[in-house]
């Protein structure tokens, strides 16, 4: 083997490893990368979820709040309410307590007349 052949042979087999590496890259490169685009998918179908969930549960707790909000309202309400209730019971009780009073009385007291009232009798 002379020494041209012994270069040019160096050449070809540096050449045909650089070729290798590129052709090599190029496939990494296209393997890799799909896989990359893929995880890159999951990843952002997995951040819109999280973003999801996270304004769910915000507006949630939104909620809770109103309805906190709205029940110790309606508890203040009822409260009232009740307040009302006893009072409107205690004024009737005691309207019919003094309407008794004056019933009785009038059927203390002699009639005008001289004459006792007339009782229907059963």
């Amino acid at each position: 083997m002379n020494l041209p052949q012994g270069w040019l042979a160096l050449v070809l087999w540096i050449g045909g490893l650089t070729c290798a590496s590129a052709l090599t890259w190029v496939a990494c490169r296209w393997w890799y990368g799909r896989k990359l685009k893929a995880a890159a998918g999951r990843l952002h179908k997995s951040d819109q979820g999280r973003l999801a969930s996270q304004q769910q549960t915000t507006q949630a707790r939104r909620q809770i709040e109103s309805l906190r909000e709205e029940l110790e309202v309606l508890r203040r309400s009822a409260a009232h309410s009740q307040a009302h209730r006893d009072r409107a019971r205690e004024l009737e009780s005691t309207l019919a307590h003094a309407e008794r009073s004056i019933d009785e009385e009038e059927a203390a007291q002699p009639a005008s007349h001289g004459f006792a009232d007339t009782q229907i009798l059963p």
